[in-house]
C-alpha cells in the first residue's frame, strides 16, 4: 500500500488556527512587522525569517513584498516539512534546518549582507546566555542600517511590578480564534497520529524539541541591553499590546 502524504496546505491552516487561538493580535502583529520592514527595507529586501517554523510570517511577508528574498531558518523537521510542501510554489523563500544556537551561517543558501531579520514567538526559546551572541552573529549578516524586528512577548521590567501584574490581569487568555481550532498540544497529538509524519515526528524528539520555553527574565529591557552590547545602534518598541511587542533593531 502506497503511503498517504500529508495535506501540507491543510496542516498549515490548522497550525495558523492554533496560533490564532494561543497568540492575541497576531495578525495585528503580523501587520506591524510587514508595515515596518517595508518601511526601513523597501520593495525587495533580502530577508531573514529567524525561528520560522512553517513559515507564516515569511508568507505573510511576501504577500505585500512579493520580490523579497527570504532565507527561513528552523529546526524542527516537522514545521518545516510542512512549511516547505505548503509553499514550495514560492520560489524567492527559502527553507533552512539549522540551530539557532549553533552555526546556522553556514549553511545560509543565499550570501551575506541581509536587509532584515525578522522573527516571531521564537526567541524566547533561547535562554538569556543564549542571546547575546545570537544577536552578534545576527549583527554580522545585517548590512549597516539593515534591521532585526522582532515579534513576541516581552516582559515588563523588574522595576515595573505593578504595570506587569495589572497587563497579566487584563491580557485575554484566549482571543477570538476560528470554531474547531485545536490548541496546541491538540494540534501537536494529531500531528503524531499521521503516518505520513512519521520520520519528521521520530527526528524531532531525537533533537529534544519539547523542552522549557518559558525562559524567565526575556523583558523588552534586557532584549534591548543586549542588542546594544551585540553592536546595533538602535532599539526600541515599534508596536505594542500589553506584553505582546514588535522590537526593532537597527545596525
Amino acid at each position: 500500500m502506497t503511503e498517504q502524504h500529508p495535506d501540507s496546505v491543510e496542516w498549515l491552516r490548522r497550525w495558523e488556527a492554533q496560533q490564532q487561538r494561543h497568540i492575541p493580535e497576531r495578525e495585528d502583529r503580523f501587520s506591524a512587522i510587514v508595515d515596518a520592514l517595508a518601511a526601513f527595507a523597501g520593495d525587495a529586501p533580502r530577508v531573514l525569517d529567524l525561528g520560522s517554523g512553517p513559515g507564516s510570517l515569511s508568507a505573510r511577508v511576501l504577500e505585500r513584498l512579493p520580490q523579497a528574498e527570504i532565507v527561513a531558518i528552523d529546526t524542527d523537521p516537522v514545521l518545516l516539512a510542512i512549511g516547505a510542501d505548503a509553499l514550495r510554489k514560492r520560489t524567492r523563500l527559502h527553507f533552512v534546518d539549522a540551530d539557532l544556537r549553533g552555526d546556522w551561517l553556514a549553511r545560509l543558501p543565499l550570501q551575506p549582507p541581509f536587509d532584515a531579520a525578522v522573527s516571531t514567538t521564537a526567541l524566547h526559546w533561547l535562554a538569556l546566555e543564549e542571546l547575546l551572541p545570537f544577536y552578534r552573529t545576527v549583527a554580522k549578516v545585517l548590512r549597516s542600517g539593515g534591521v532585526l524586528l522582532n515579534g513576541d512577548r516581552l516582559e515588563f521590567d523588574h522595576d515595573q511590578p505593578l504595570i506587569g501584574r495589572v497587563a497579566e490581569a487584563v491580557q485575554p487568555n484566549w482571543p477570538p480564534a476560528p470554531d474547531g481550532a485545536e490548541d496546541y498540544d491538540a494540534w501537536w497529538k494529531a500531528v503524531e497520529a499521521e503516518p505520513g509524519f512519521a520520520e519528521a515526528v521520530a527526528e524531532r524528539r531525537a533533537r529534544r524539541h519539547d523542552r522549557p520555553h518559558d525562559h524567565p527574565g526575556h523583558t523588552y529591557e534586557f532584549h534591548r541591553a543586549a542588542l546594544f552590547a551585540a553592536g546595533f545602534a538602535e532599539a526600541g518598541t515599534v508596536w505594542q499590546r500589553l506584553f505582546n511587542r514588535v522590537l526593532v533593531a537597527v545596525r
